[in-house]
Formats: C-alpha cells, structure tokens, sequence
C-alpha cells in the first residue's frame, strides 16, 4: 500500500462519529425504540472516559481504586471547564471540554437551559456515596433518570470504543466522544426537554470522569466471588 493509498483509507473524523453514534443506538435499542435518557448517559459516559485518559492520572483499564469510588482531580477539573472557575456560560474556555460542547450546541440549544456551572459540581461532590453502586447523583425527574447504570455502560463499552473508535491520541479520542455526543443531543432534541438533556449530559461527564472506573481484573475477582 502506498502513502496515498494508507492516507486515503484511514476513517474521517466524520465516518469515526457516525459509527460511534450508531453504536450508541444499536446498543440501547429496544422493542420500544431508542430511551432518549439512556443514548445520552452512554455517550456521556464514553465521553468521560476518555476524559480520564486524557488528564492520564490513573488509567481506565489498570488501577488501584476500588471501582466506583470518587477520584477528585484537579487536572480532570481544568480539562472540563479550564484553569479558572467560572459561574457564566459564555466565560468557558473554548478549548474545554464543556466549552467545546456548548459552542456545537448553541444557538440550537438556549444557553438559559444550560445548568449552572456551580450546580453541576456541587451536586457530584455532596452527593458521593449516598447512591447505588456504580451510579452518581443526577438532579433530573425520577422519571428521566436513565435505565443503565452508568459504571456498566462504560466498562461494556470501552471493547467497542477502543477496537474501533481509539486513534492514536488520547485528545483526538476525546474530539471524536464529543462529537458523537453533540450529535445525539441535536437528534434528539424534540424527545427530551432541553434543560434535562443538558443537566444530564453534564452531570454525567463530571460525575463519571471522576469515578474509578470497572477493570477487567476486577471483573475477574467479582466474577470469582460470585461462584463461590
């Protein structure tokens, strides 16, 4: 193969997001359809994953932390909203991960339908521990809390991201979760109250970018446990 050749079959950023997008439907679909709640929690989830990867404080596939359990960064803290703290909106980095995401969003989404930044910190941390395993404090209706649980779809995922989605950098991995996530909050926009989606959406990134994620090592050992 030459270097034209290898150039030209190397999947776009376009082909990558489409095919995680698919996968997110395929893999929530049921005889009911496609659970609005449950595509963003996944793609969330996926997304703050790789946000893990990226601030390479601990990785997603080996660590010492007890799955599930707070892991508070700083450097996770910058990724997501920049160096300094910010209560607006329009004062978030453009280069940050939740400024990346408002500035493909909007105007189709009304920044008044953002929640606030503080909100969706203060929830995570005041919150740890009071939950289920495995799952993070959401401040949405009982009614649209998702289905799946969050440390699961994750772990269940990552196969499939890192076999077909990974590339090279961890940063470009990343590029590629958020647009597949800004693409499904724009398809289904119609299907969820625009302030839910978005509460979700961000609560979701923070709360799990934060949390140790499943290994298999750990898989194994639960697994053993469990036939006992």
């Amino acid at each position: 193969m030459g270097i034209f050749d290898f150039f030209s079959s190397k999947p776009t950023d376009e082909k990558l997001t489409k095919k995680l997008v698919n996968f997110v439907y395929d893999s929530i679909q049921t005889k009911n359809g496609v659970r609005v709640e449950d595509a963003i929690c996944l793609i969330s989830t996926i997304a703050a994953e790789r946000c893990i990867e990226v601030a390479n404080e601990f990785s997603i596939h080996e660590h010492e932390f007890e799955p599930g359990a707070a892991v508070f960064s700083d450097k996770i803290n910058e990724l997501l909203v920049g160096p300094n703290i910010v209560e607006n909106w329009n004062d978030l980095p453009s280069e940050s991960v939740f400024g990346t995401i408002r500035n493909k969003i909007v105007p189709k989404f009304d920044i008044k339908n953002f929640p606030t930044l503080i909100s969706i910190f203060e929830s995570y941390a005041q919150n740890v521990g009071e939950l289920e395993w495995g799952n993070i404090n959401l401040t949405i209706p009982i009614d649209n809390k998702p289905f799946l649980l969050p440390l699961q779809a994750g772990y269940e995922s990552r196969k499939y991201f890192e076999k077909n989605i990974n590339l090279e950098s961890n940063k470009k991995s990343l590029q590629i979760a958020i647009n597949a996530l800004t693409h499904i909050l724009h398809e289904t926009k119609m299907a969820l109250d625009s302030k839910i989606a978005l509460t979700l959406t961000f609560e979701l990134i923070n709360g799990m970018s934060k949390t140790a994620t499943m290994t298999e090592k750990k898989m194994e050992e639960l697994k053993i446990e469990i036939d006992k």
